[in-house]
């Protein structure tokens, strides 16, 4: 069993301890059970001074999710716990591992390691309690992995030693493997000590913007729906993703009124602001499935994007046949949608099939009296292009 060794002790200058601290709307704490869960662990072991406020939440909440989580008053369970064969991976209180630089320490199987800074580095000058010596070269990066066996030694300890640096010190004596952090950088970017708000400020926004993506303004409407999802997060990732979606329900509903009462270019445009509503939805859905851990059944992206096509494909057949009998030439409304549907997100045609571009432009079309013509050319516009696009396949 793979067992892993956390700790919710150290506080910051204000009194805070270093879990509890905000990241992108999650604690520190919850982020470090994230990535080890995602790295095989199967228990995540706590240590604490208290059962309660973030570490009584976690566990619940790891619990919940089918997950073995146990908050340990002091170390001397933890021989008891962690058997010989085990693999014990063990995190520094308040350390947030860039997981891309630890992925090759876990590529052995088992692994067995003592992740090592260099003694220039900055990390060390500004944390040396945290990172500690190993060597005259080394210090500890804050994250070992090591056999369960050396463990049972900690009985041999007084209850009120510091049980990270005892096991750092078992497994080096043990002769685990000291391994520095690859790349050339003596203190990587994504190597976070979460020891206080402002150490975290940086971090947050450069997460946020990963996670939310570049804008792509060949779609207008996701590239100002992720504009929009960057500047209300994290605040806005709890309840967003669902407020964005019913509200653009609710102009899609407004849509399908304004069109039965005959305001077509009303219509049109309430449809476009829907779109750009239910594309805000999807973009705060993905953000909050990378950010808070909610996956991705958030926001369902693929039946919002279906219910806005269905929408103002309904509100163009209504709008096109104005005396509340079915036009022939209404038609051409949903074939429009669907061929927007068809054409290629990065094509040069991407811009006019957008899902709020589109019915904004027809909306323009229908103040002018031009909506008839403007659904015909824009039609044989999208067809030329999916006729002309060279098949898959051919180069």
């Amino acid at each position: 069993m793979r067992t892993a060794l956390i700790a919710a002790l150290k506080r910051t200058a204000t009194g805070t301890r270093r879990g509890e601290l905000s990241l992108a709307g999650r604690s520190v704490l919850a982020r470090q059970v994230d990535w080890l869960r995602s790295i095989g662990c199967e228990r995540i072991l706590c240590l604490c001074e208290h059962v309660d406020g973030e570490v009584l939440r976690l566990q619940q909440e790891v619990e919940a999710a089918g997950g073995n989580f146990q908050a340990l008053r002091g170390f001397l369970h933890l021989p008891a716990l962690v058997r010989a064969e085990d693999d014990l991976v063990v995190l520094a209180d308040g350390l947030l591992p860039d997981p891309a630089i630890a992925a090759p320490f876990f590529a052995q199987t088992p692994p067995r390691f003592v992740a090592a800074l260099p003694t220039s580095s900055p990390l060390v000058a500004d944390h040396p309690h945290d990172f500690e010596r190993i060597d005259a070269q080394q210090h500890w990066a804050g994250l070992l992995a090591m056999r369960g066996a050396p463990v049972q030694h900690l009985a041999d300890f007084p209850p009120d030693a510091d049980a990270i640096s005892l096991l750092l010190r078992l497994a080096l004596q043990a002769g685990t493997p000291c391994r520095l952090l690859p790349g050339e950088e003596a203190a990587p970017v994504g190597w976070l000590l979460a020891t206080d708000e402002t150490a975290l400020a940086a971090q947050e926004q450069a997460l946020i913007t990963r996670a939310a993506g570049a804008p792509d303004w060949r779609r207008p409407s996701q590239a100002l729906a992720r504009v929009a999802a960057q500047a209300l997060a994290p605040q806005g990732l709890a309840k967003g993703p669902q407020i964005a979606a019913g509200a653009g329900a609710a102009l899609n509903l407004g849509a399908l009124a304004a069109a039965w009462w005959g305001a077509g270019a009303a219509a049109l445009a309430l449809t476009g602001l829907g779109a750009l509503a239910a594309a805000l939805a999807g973009s705060l859905g993905r953000m909050a499935g990378e950010l808070l851990g909610k996956g991705a059944s958030v926001v369902r992206l693929n039946r919002l994007d279906m219910a806005v096509d269905v929408a103002c494909a309904a509100v163009l057949l209504i709008v096109l046949s104005p005396s509340g009998t079915l036009a022939p030439l209404a038609v051409l409304g949903p074939v429009l949608v669907g061929l927007a549907r068809l054409t290629p997100s990065a094509g040069p045609l991407a811009v006019l099939a957008d899902r709020a571009v589109l019915p904004g432009a027809l909306a323009v079309a229908a103040v002018f009296g031009y909506l008839p013509h403007s659904t015909a050319l824009f039609s044989l516009i999208l067809l030329g292009g999916l006729l002309l696009r060279k098949p898959a396949g051919l180069s």
